[in-house]
């Protein structure tokens, strides 16, 4: 249905280098411990919320870097996955060759998006909904990063606005109406939207033609 780009892979490449050797940021400075920062802890709330309503048990944390969902504290005495009334997070994170997909409850990706070439987003979108059994929660970073690449370039190589995301995320939940999805946008690192709670199968069952 969708077909990877040549980009897609020679990113992959420069992604694996960072992880190994670390990356140099926007102000000079090298940054050696890379991508350890577990994204989802900002959103516990949120994803509490939404693994109780779909009574939830297992999640796929797409892209997850060098963290491990499925055994970080969120405080001194509780790991996140009980505080958000999970049983297992499964890691991935093809960049760290860490972990493999499979089909969960939840599929969690983020601050991933914003990473992949612009022609490979709509193939990355379904592979997350693709994913899911009852619902995909993304959050996208609408900004430049302070990282930069290998060759130079920032490390968000695919930077738009928050209805730009919202488009993509329709069209591709049009294949999987069943599916529910969750957007998060970020337009600063302390500083996310929630454009709320949805699925294609609803709309598809309205009467009306605005929605």
């Amino acid at each position: 249905m969708f077909q990877l780009s040549n980009q897609y892979n020679k990113l992959l490449d420069h992604y694996k280098f960072m992880a190994h050797n670390g990356y140099r940021r926007t102000d000079g400075n090298f940054v050696s411990k890379v991508y350890s920062d577990a994204e989802p802890l900002k959103f516990a709330e949120s994803i509490k919320k939404i693994a109780k309503f779909f009574k939830s048990k297992t999640a796929l944390d797409y892209g997850s870097g060098g963290s491990d969902l499925d055994n970080i504290q969120l405080t001194n005495d509780q790991t996140f996955k009980n505080y958000v009334g999970l049983k297992t997070i499964y890691p991935f994170e093809p960049a760290r060759n860490t972990g493999k997909k499979r089909k969960c409850d939840l599929v969690l990706c983020f601050d991933v998006l914003e990473h992949i070439f612009i022609n490979d987003i709509p193939w990355v979108l379904n592979d997350l909904f693709s994913n899911a059994k009852q619902c995909v929660i993304i959050n996208v970073a609408c900004y430049k990063a302070a990282a930069l690449l290998p060759n130079g370039e920032n490390a968000h190589v695919t930077v738009r606005p928050p209805l730009w995301w919202l488009g993509q995320i329709e069209c591709i939940s049009a294949i999987y109406p069943e599916i529910y999805w969750a957007l998060f946008t970020s337009e600063g690192y302390q500083n996310a939207n929630f454009l709320g709670v949805y699925r294609m199968k609803d709309r598809l069952d309205s009467k009306n033609f605005v929605q």
